[in-house]
């Protein structure tokens, strides 16, 4: 909280002018230049992404391999096993793929690993395929790196057709077709779709391989909602980055959870809390995955399967009861991990965190590992030991490429994987010391220089009107890769004392400028409790505004990202 923030970005005099073009707020506007969108047609493509503006999904190089071998699938009768993952993003794209098949009459079966099988093909896979006499497997979310038991399947005459967007471009897999836009000879031009995404594209190009008129039926528009609902779960729970085709594929994403009737996502919505209002991408990444991912924490993923594929409302809510007592369960092991997480992280003051133990479960560390990077504002990785291999999993703020850093610590490890914000590891406990040692190197060369808060540019209290905060919303969905809109104001002073939160993370008070008073939420601030408490400024305050939901303090509010003291300066 006493870094100090990045130059605010000057005046831009086209802001005006820009303004009035779009009939926008001249805050909203000043964001869109910070951003680089200084076009009005751009802005407006921005504004309004367009589904029809997504790339041709035969640009991967194996598509039309892939299309061409599911027709003869579908023309032959053949069963298909769809080989998921089990968080959200693989459960997701297994959904999709598996509602598609559905909709052509064809025979497909959702086949997801149990957590303890480890990530991707294992044993248990080639088993279950071929004890089950499927002839073609389609796989979401993982396989890329699975080269053994790919091999072992295409040798017994089983097409594996690869569709995710994990690992690197060592020790690819040779299955029948691979489509993974993050390989460098993958020939999509956009990297960053999650596993459900490149499963839509596959679906997508299906669709587009068929007649006309099964793409303008009612059941094709109505598993098309569904589809983009699948998609929005997906990337956002696996923190994909929010630009490009996961921008346009979120946006509409979101509108289609609201619209959906399908019974598995009324149910869901219900269980979270959010069936008679909208879904943003917070209620997705902090409500409604979790449901989802707490079967395959805890539980078995098969759980979040079957309340996605519930044939009705009744079955939906049974299934949805089922994910809240995982979920509970994953509550009660989350705390037990986290209150020791955070007592280990806060006597440590390296660049990251990074612990192992034999009594951690494996199933929570990502979600612990994510709230610890929270607040702690560190790269956070967790290990849980069974025998000599660790599992781990690690989460990461901006600055550092997380998959990167492992791949920089490949020496060290049995396996690992990811993206930026997110990845999975595997260590042997004779070289846990050795990785942490050369992984907490790689933090501290990756992060020096990246301790600044960006600013989309400076702004007045007075400026931060009800009606302005609600048309910043027009820039979403934010998240990873699309943070919310952050202002710089100066001269800023606090009236009243400082108040904690219930976790006591935060500090709550109130701030005044340009004759405004506006409560705000210092976040990560309860060490400068004192501080605080003792002086009132001035300060420049860097921070994202927000509508207040409960409105008491009234109807805008501040959450603060940086409270720099300018007396020090």
């Amino acid at each position: 909280m006493q870094r100090a923030a990045s130059k605010t970005p000057p005046p831009d005099p086209r802001e005006r002018a820009l303004a009035h073009t779009l009939g926008l707020p001249d805050l909203v506007v000043r964001v869109l230049l910070a951003r680089g969108f200084d076009d009005p047609a751009r802005v407006r493509g921005f504004l309004r992404p367009d589904l029809g503006t997504l790339h041709d999904p035969f640009l991967f190089r194996d598509m039309d391999k892939a299309v061409t071998r599911i027709r003869r699938a579908l023309r032959n009768g053949e069963p298909i096993l769809i080989h998921g993952d089990y968080d959200c993003d693989g459960v997701s794209g297994t959904v999709l793929l598996h509602k598609f098949f559905s909709l052509l009459h064809a025979t497909s079966r959702p086949y997801v690993p149990a957590r303890a099988d480890g990530y991707s093909f294992s044993r248990a896979s080639v088993d279950a395929i071929t004890a089950g006499g499927f002839p073609l497997v389609i796989s979401v979310d993982n396989g890329t790196n699975a080269v053994g038991p790919i091999a072992e399947l295409q040798a017994r005459g089983i097409d594996v057709i690869v569709t995710d967007h994990h690992g690197t471009s060592e020790n690819v897999a040779q299955p029948f077709a691979l489509l993974n836009p993050r390989l460098p000879d993958a020939g999509y031009p956009d990297r960053n779709l999650a596993g459900c995404g490149v499963a839509f594209r596959l679906a997508a190009a299906l669709a587009q391989s068929f007649s006309g008129s099964m793409l303008q039926s009612p059941e094709f528009a109505e598993f098309l909602t569904d589809a983009m609902t699948y998609v929005a779960l997906g990337t956002v729970a696996d923190v994909a980055p929010l630009h490009g085709e996961n921008r346009t594929l979120v946006f509409h994403g979101l509108r289609s959870l609201a619209q959906s009737r399908n019974p598995g996502i009324r149910a869901l919505l219900d269980a979270a809390g959010l069936l008679h209002r909208g879904a943003d991408v917070d209620d997705i990444a902090f409500r409604i995955a979790p449901l989802l991912n707490a079967a395959g924490r805890v539980g078995h993923a098969d759980d979040a399967v079957a309340l996605l594929c519930a044939p009705g409302y009744c079955e939906a809510q049974v299934a949805a009861k089922v994910l809240e007592r995982h979920n509970e369960e994953r509550r009660r092991f989350e705390r037990q991990l986290q209150e020791d997480v955070l007592r280990q992280a806060a006597a440590d003051t390296e660049a990251a965190v990074v612990l192992a133990s034999d009594s951690w479960h494996p199933g929570v560390l990502g979600i612990v590992a994510a709230r610890a990077t929270e607040i702690t504002g560190k790269p956070v990785l967790l290990i849980a030991y069974k025998g000599d291999i660790g599992r781990g999993s690690g989460r990461c703020i901006s600055g550092l490429h997380l998959r990167n850093a492992l791949a920089a610590c490949g020496e060290h490890l049995v396996a690992h994987g990811g993206h930026a914000a997110a990845a999975g590891l595997e260590v042997r406990r004779d070289r846990f010391d050795a990785f942490r040692a050369r992984f907490l190197q790689v933090c501290r060369d990756s992060l020096v220089d990246q301790d600044t808060t960006p600013i989309d540019g400076a702004a007045r209290f007075d400026e931060l009107d009800p009606h302005t905060v609600r048309r910043l919303d027009m820039l979403g969905p934010f998240g990873m890769g699309h943070r919310r809109p952050r202002f710089a104001t100066r001269g800023v002073r606090t009236v009243g004392n400082p108040m904690t939160d219930v976790r006591g993370q935060d500090l709550r008070l109130r701030f005044v400028g340009d004759g405004q008073i506006l409560p705000g939420r210092v976040v990560r601030g309860s060490a400068r409790f004192e501080e605080l408490r003792r002086r009132n400024g001035p300060w420049t305050v860097v921070y994202s505004p927000r509508l207040n939901p409960r409105g008491e303090d009234g109807p805008v509010q501040l959450e603060v990202h940086e409270l720099l003291d300018e007396d020090a300066g």
